[in-house]
């Protein structure tokens, strides 16, 4: 992929091999140093916004917009400043609308997005379950700061067990950020779908973690505190957990009554849960 300017007519997009995806190129992106490339996405976000209804645009792979080797309409620009030139005319555009950040480059964003893709793409897979969960817990410092972190779709359906489905939805819970749904609601068992629902409203606030085993994490809320524990290993485990108050487990109901000390947590490996605690 590369970055050009093709003088008036600054709007190309072309592929040598159609028919096999975004891994074929050569690519090429709008050039957002060129006024008339800014000029276009403005007009572009404002029509999806005013005349389409539009509130929530998702956009991927915008690190194209700031790719290297590109060759710029202004010369002096660094990619860095064509990444932000032409955001800022998509930010013009949308106007009141929620831009989320997929694949973009991190510090080059501030302030150009509301939201931030915070893993990989997500699949009812355990590996995959597993990977997406370590990538956004190591970044819950960015959720309420930067922006809202976006955790990839909560993926409840299938024939995964059960346990995995705890894991996945308690680390949906322990971002503190965005809960959009990958399902087809009308499909889900009934236990699944009261999963789904007991996550909503998204609390806001990411869990901080005691070290980097991401094992035992904690939301403090001004009502309650969750205490999100998760079993990353191939084997069943009793897992050692700080509690001060009563504590219900948020999935199965389980409670452990009133406790001032340690509770030990026992979870099937591959498995999470959710703690809360009054």
């Amino acid at each position: 992929m590369r970055i050009v300017s093709t003088g008036q007519r600054t709007i190309r997009c072309a592929s040598t091999d159609r028919g096999q995806g975004w891994r074929r190129g050569p690519w090429y992106a709008l050039d957002g140093t060129n006024p008339a490339v800014q000029k276009h996405l403005e007009a572009v976000f404002r029509t999806m916004r005013q005349d389409w209804g539009a509130t929530y645009f998702k956009l991927d792979a915008i690190f194209w917009g700031a790719m290297h080797g590109g060759r710029l309409h202004d010369p002096h620009a660094t990619r860095v400043e064509a990444y932000r030139r032409g955001m800022e005319a998509v930010l013009r555009g949308a106007g009141d609308g929620f831009i989320l950040g997929c694949n973009h480059p991190i510090w080059p964003s501030f302030g150009l997005i509301h939201g931030s893709r915070s893993s990989g793409d997500i699949k009812r897979a355990w590996d995959t379950f597993q990977k997406v969960a370590r990538q956004t817990l190591n970044r819950n410092w960015q959720n309420g700061r930067l922006w809202w972190n976006d955790p990839d779709a909560v993926t409840l359906s299938g024939t995964m067990p059960a346990d995995q489905y705890r894991f996945h939805a308690s680390a949906i819970v322990a971002s503190g950020g965005m809960v959009l749904s990958g399902d087809d609601l009308s499909t889900l068992p009934p236990d699944r779908l009261a999963m789904l629902k007991k996550m909503l409203p998204p609390t806001g606030v990411a869990a901080a973690f005691e070290n980097e085993t991401l094992r035992t994490g904690v939301v403090r809320l001004k009502d309650r505190t969750l205490v999100c524990v998760f079993n990353w290993s191939e084997e069943a485990e009793k897992i050692p957990v700080k509690v001060a108050g009563e504590a219900t487990d948020l999935w199965s109901g389980q409670k452990y009554g009133r406790n001032q000390g340690m509770v030990e947590v026992s979870l099937k490996a591959h498995e999470g849960t959710v703690l809360v605690v009054k």
